[in-house]
């Protein structure tokens, strides 16, 4: 969350219009996503929602802007079995949409191995395309040396690293996630996360990344 919120905000500045969307059921993110964008933040879930209103909603929350940034609930793969295409996990949207992954790896307490979970990720489903690989929680610059050459030796690339920092990580209490409005200094903390992205990421390789929606009703804005 902290990574794609980030993202959001380090978009916006550049000047593109920038909203975010969460797979599954979470109400706590979409309204981080909204201060990180100015721009309301939506729910996509292909579990408790029926096709129309999935394809409504992704319609409505690629409506004129130019990046759509889809978050995953927990991996991209969890959901709930049932069926197909219909489990409420992110890989569901980027099945159903044609959106490339921005996979996200802790690669704290590994290094060369990370290509095998990054290999695992990319082979799991055809119809899921990995089009990219960010290290988070990297310890060193050989840390971030030796997991970027083997992951990028089995054919995915590496776009950015994000060395650790536990200031980075969202605020958490009892039975959940703070919500947005109850974050002290969020503007703050949101700009201290964009400021990361910048520094830590390709921004451009990134961008490049995202691909036209397809919910059914021609192609929209970029999305990832």
């Amino acid at each position: 969350t902290s990574v794609s919120i980030g993202l959001m905000r380090a978009f916006a500045r550049r000047g593109l219009r920038v909203r975010g969307a969460k797979s599954g059921p979470d109400y706590i993110d979409p309204g981080f996503h909204a201060a990180a964008t100015g721009m309301p933040g939506t729910n996509l879930d292909s579990w408790a929602m029926s096709p129309d209103l999935l394809n409504g909603l992704a319609r409505s929350a690629s409506d004129d802007v130019d990046l759509l940034v889809v978050e995953s609930a927990m991996g991209l793969f969890d959901g709930i079995p049932g069926d197909p295409g219909r489990s409420g996990s992110a890989a569901d949207l980027a099945r159903l949409y044609g959106l490339p992954v921005l996979l996200v790896l802790d690669v704290s307490g590994q290094s060369q191995t990370a290509a095998a979970i990054a290999k695992g990720f990319a082979v799991f489903d055809p119809d899921v395309r990995i089009a990219g690989v960010v290290l988070n929680r990297v310890g060193s610059e050989r840390h971030r040396r030796l997991a970027t050459e083997a992951i990028e030796a089995v054919g995915l690339p590496v776009v950015g690293s994000i060395l650790r920092d536990p200031t980075m990580s969202l605020p958490e209490r009892h039975l959940g996630l703070v919500q947005a409005e109850e974050h002290v200094a969020l503007e703050a903390f949101i700009d201290r996360l964009a400021g990361v992205m910048e520094v830590s990421l390709d921004l451009d390789a990134v961008l490049a990344l995202a691909r036209p929606m397809h919910p059914g009703a021609g192609d929209l804005s970029g999305a990832l």
